[in-house]
């Protein structure tokens, strides 16, 4: 006879070692599938936000995460267009720490799976899984194996498999309906830098989407572009010829003397909710349920997140002996109520910002922040805190704290709106730059009626949508 496990995990990233963990120090018999051996490679922006760390202490391995880096990253420099619009750091924001960390995936997710193993779960590499099939018992996993075709039966089965996810496809997903980010990267030696450790790149060439470089202690860098796109509105140019336009242009300096490592590879994000997170017998965690960050792309932390909330879900199944797509819906009751609110803020923002005719207009408020925070410590912490997650996202569509956010100290707004460096009145320049960014996304916009039409019909559902979420919310 099979053998049926409780819990059957399949994926082997943050996510799934994070659920196994989870499970089997709970005493869950849990089997970890993935079709690679570990250490592996991974192409990610390697960056542990302060939530990533927060997560792996609660998992109990914070200090191996920790030995394996060099140096901790508190400043972060944020272009537009070639300027430096703001300088910040990660605020103290209670639950996390007020810095991150660069380690290749390689290390970390393997850290993270011997995390998982020491805590009692079982793995097997090589497993590429093909199929799962729900019947009245378990469900059935079935995947090629170095020893061919194998099955496996779970009483429950977590997709942890990331963005191409068989297991999301296999309970009726369709993996190619939203906006979608892809990215290219590279690892780096050598590089020299006179200011913040991380530096993130808005441009009108790679909008929506940025440049990034994070670079270490010794030198030791990721530089990569990613870039956000639908079928609405696919991506206008080549990633790889961006990427290097982005070396060249903005990174020839502190390139001067680097050395590349290993090639540049590519990788992909989605960002938009399935159809279907649950169903009877399974569970979608990480990048298999879209879960990354649409304003930042970080999505480390938001797969271990999901996979703390599905184990918790998951153990009220076993206890219950319910394994059905009512019950397990309690995972996406904990996500929603945890979440969403942000997630969907964040999807907004997203939203906005894939039209082609708003980048102009979405940049030059981005710079017009970044002035502003310049003169205002509390308000660069909220902006920073916004765009990294560690301040909830939602807060942004709430008036009580975006008026404690706001700089109150008149001397600030005094500098904001003073000459620039060009002697005009920059009051002046503000009206001007808003009436022309607003006129050239009109102009843009009016150029494709039908899919301006649709694309603003999408905006409004989702602010509905979020509406409907928050106000009962705010009035309780």
């Amino acid at each position: 006879m099979t053998r049926i496990h409780d819990v059957i995990v399949v994926g082997a990233g943050p996510g799934g070692s994070a659920v196994a963990s989870f499970l089997a120090r709970s005493s869950v018999d849990v089997l970890l599938l993935d079709k690679s051996s570990f250490p592996r490679e991974k192409v990610c922006g390697d960056g542990l936000t302060p939530q990533a760390l927060y997560w792996c202490d609660r998992l109990g391995c914070i200090d191996e995460v920790l030995a394996q880096t060099s140096g901790v990253i508190r400043d972060c420099d944020l272009y537009i267009n070639g300027q430096r619009a703001l300088c910040g750091g990660f605020p103290d924001a209670g639950l996390y720490p007020d810095f991150a960390v660069l380690l290749d995936r390689r290390r970390f997710d393997d850290i993270l799976l011997r995390d998982a193993i020491s805590n009692g779960a079982q793995f097997r590499p090589g497993c590429v899984v093909r199929s799962l099939q729900i019947e009245a018992e378990s469900a059935i996993v079935t995947a090629r194996t170095p020893a061919g075709t194998e099955t496996f039966a779970g009483r429950i089965v977590i997709g942890a498999d990331g963005v191409t996810s068989a297991v999301s496809r296999a309970i009726g997903n369709d993996l190619k309906q939203g906006v979608k980010a892809i990215s290219v990267r590279g690892y780096f030696r050598g590089v020299k830098l006179g200011s913040a450790p991380i530096r993130v790149y808005f441009d009108r060439d790679y909008f929506p989407g940025y440049g990034w470089l994070f670079v270490d202690d010794t030198g030791f860098a990721n530089i990569g572009v990613g870039y956000a796109a639908d079928p609405m509105f696919p991506m206008q140019n080549g990633l790889n010829a961006t990427f290097q336009m982005f070396l060249r242009r903005e990174l020839g300096d502190a390139l001067e003397n680097a050395t590349q490592c290993g090639a540049i590879s590519g990788g992909a994000s989605g960002f938009f909710k399935p159809r279907r997170i649950v169903a009877d017998r399974v569970m979608l965690i990480g990048d298999a349920a879209n879960q990354a960050d649409p304003l930042n792309g970080g999505g480390i932390h938001k797969a271990m997140e999901s996979g703390y909330l599905a184990a918790e879900a998951a153990i009220t199944a076993l206890t219950l002996g319910d394994f059905s797509a009512s019950q397990l819906q309690l995972y996406e009751r904990l996500w929603s109520q945890h979440v969403a609110a942000d997630w969907e803020t964040a999807e907004i923002f997203l939203s906005i910002a894939k039209n082609p005719a708003m980048k102009d207009f979405c940049l030059y408020l981005l710079g017009e922040i970044g002035r502003l925070t310049s003169g205002d410590q509390r308000f660069q912490d909220f902006c920073a805190g916004i765009f990294s997650g560690v301040i909830s996202q939602s807060l942004v569509l709430s008036p009580i704290a975006l008026y404690h956010a706001f700089p109150k100290d008149p001397a600030t707004w005094r500098a904001y709106l003073a000459k620039n460096r060009d002697g005009h009145g920059t009051s002046a320049n503000i009206l001007r730059g808003m009436v022309a960014s607003l006129a050239g996304a009109g102009s843009a916009a009016s150029r494709t009626p039908l899919r301006t039409a649709e694309w603003g019909l999408d905006v409004a559902t989702k602010v509905l949508k979020l509406a409907n979420r928050q106000i009962p919310q705010l009035i309780h």
